[in-house]
């Protein structure tokens, strides 16, 4: 049976022939019609310039447009999700996460710092540190370049304030430890894997989710992990070790140069509007260029009814007052009782 000559037809039998660039040209406009314009994007080779850094560490000039990069940090459940989604509301920034760079950037400061490693030399080091940022950047611009008239990317993710790429701007949000604590055991719950549940309470989450499962709308978080004290103390621990690390860089970074906004969740609560004025002038954006926060995009403080089996749950302010217990009170004292008054939530333990 023949088959019509189309353009896909004749297209093959030139690739028998073809250049490579002679391919790329005539494969070009098939791919125009086929792929939404977001896949197109992606589908294009990485830019070179995204390797190369012009003005500062943090800026590349691709497409004939300077573009930036920068980076949103926090303790996990403090509304990083919130923050990306408000900075996507804007035309001109496109944030993704969580990319975890720490983990090379960790990686470097051994392969640098260890001083029988060659790399430890100071010409050595500087060149692990360029091609180290130049990986960063090639990532970030690789998965969010889809936003063609995105000139701000940025990454999430919920680690402690600390470089990332040399002088890139910072955003880092905080949020009660308590409220973190009855929010991250919620989360657990609904999940459906132990990844991410550390070793020594896998056992309880499997005994507790299955309940949640079953009623999630009765079940009480208490009866879950937020009654096991092994549970709160580590992660009210790991709350207070991200808030002392980025309250000691955050001076050290500003003397850098480096620009840092602190945002506190429960601020962005009570006025959304002055707090997002903030975060898109520290990005230089024009406000009245973006989309209003709305609740199909996420975006407004908290939600109108609690849905336990969500990401997005309730998104509360002080909802740990009906939730914990005077002895989960006094756990959370003795772990993080400190930064709880450092971070301006308490001024003394007696609370």
């Amino acid at each position: 049976m023949d088959h019509p000559d189309t353009q896909l037809t004749k297209l093959l039998r030139y690739a028998k022939s073809a250049s490579p660039e002679g391919l790329r040209t005539a494969v070009r406009p098939v791919v125009r019609r086929v792929l939404p314009e977001h896949l197109r994007a992606r589908a294009r080779d990485p830019l070179p310039a995204a390797d190369t850094w012009v003005d500062n560490h943090y800026t590349i000039l691709a497409d004939g447009q300077k573009r930036h990069f920068f980076f949103l940090c926090g303790c996990f459940k403090s509304g990083t999700h919130w923050v990306q989604n408000l900075i996507n509301l804007h035309p001109h920034a496109h944030m993704k996460g969580e990319f975890h760079f720490e983990a090379l950037r960790n990686a470097v400061d051994h392969l640098t710092s260890v001083y029988w490693f060659l790399g430890s030399e100071p010409d050595l080091r500087e060149v692990a540190i360029d091609a180290s940022e130049a990986m960063i950047r090639r990532m970030m611009f690789a998965a969010t370049r889809s936003k063609l008239s995105a000139v701000w990317y940025g990454d999430r993710s919920p680690n402690p304030l600390r470089t990332i790429i040399r002088g890139a701007p910072q955003i880092i949000l905080t949020r009660d430890v308590r409220d973190v604590l009855v929010s991250w055991s919620f989360h657990h719950m609904r999940v459906d894997t132990e990844m991410g549940i550390a070793l020594p309470f896998r056992e309880r989450w499997k005994e507790t989710a299955a309940r949640f499962s079953e009623d999630p709308d009765s079940f009480t978080p208490l009866d879950g992990l937020l009654g096991h004290e092994g549970w709160v103390r580590h992660h009210a621990r790991h709350w207070a070790e991200v808030c002392r690390q980025s309250r000691e860089a955050l001076p050290k970074l500003r003397d850098e140069g480096t620009p840092i906004l602190e945002l506190r969740y429960e601020q962005m609560h009570a006025d959304l509007p002055t707090e997002l004025a903030r975060l898109y002038k520290f990005l230089n954006l024009d406000p009245s260029l973006a989309e209003p926060p709305s609740a199909e995009s996420k975006t407004l403080p908290g939600f109108k009814k609690e849905d336990r089996r969500s990401f997005f749950r309730k998104g509360a302010v002080g909802e740990w007052q009906e939730t914990l217990t005077d002895q989960l009170c006094t756990i959370i004292k003795e772990e993080a009782g400190e930064e709880l008054i450092a971070a301006g939530y308490e001024k003394d333990l007696n609370w």
